[in-house]
């Protein structure tokens, strides 16, 4: 908690100095600085998403430690930054709607708002269905600057394909793992 608040202060205080200096180069550090926080809060959620449900069965009926489960959330995170990162930062930020600095600081703030306190309340929540969210309000707040309903529709055909295929390939490791481990 302690280092948490210095480093608080302390970017609070690089900011203000940069603000001070130039309202844009301030700005544009705040929101390097937020999507920091957000990209290092979400890489934990994300993992905590994928193994949590998972962490009794592998414990209990495999035998397995937690390093290991957690192990298979790190490649996962790997392999998804590997194959869909850069498709998914050029879809949020040019297809989605067109964020400009507050647009993104916009879509940011309240998502990590909204994440952190589920976490903190124990309810599975995902950053990316929060993040594109907000930036699809934020397009169809400032007149549907760019947003494609189309590209709306398809994510959210892919986001059920995901719910389908992430319960699939579950089910199939830990039948594989349960055969090679006679569990």
């Amino acid at each position: 908690v302690a280092f948490t608040l210095l480093a608080a202060a302390g970017s609070f205080a690089f900011i203000r100095r940069r603000t001070v200096v130039s309202v844009d180069r301030g700005v544009r550090t705040f929101l390097v600085a937020l999507g920091s926080v957000v990209a290092f809060s979400s890489g934990g959620s994300q993992v905590g998403l994928a193994t949590g449900p998972l962490e009794n069965l592998y414990g209990t009926e495999l035998g397995l430690p937690s390093v290991a489960l957690l192990s298979v959330g790190a490649v996962g995170i790997l392999a998804g930054a590997w194959m869909g990162s850069p498709r998914l930062l050029q879809a949020t930020s040019r297809e989605y709607a067109q964020l400009g600095v507050r647009r993104s600081i916009a879509a940011l703030v309240p998502g990590f708002v909204i994440a952190q306190a589920a976490i903190a309340l124990g309810i599975p929540i995902s950053f990316n269905n929060i993040i594109i969210s907000g930036v699809i309000g934020g397009g169809l707040a400032g007149g549907s600057a760019g947003v494609s309903r189309r590209k709306i529709g398809v994510t959210l055909l892919f986001w059920v394909l995901t719910l389908v295929g992430s319960v699939g390939i579950g089910f199939g490791l830990y039948r594989l793992l349960a055969a090679l481990l006679g569990g």
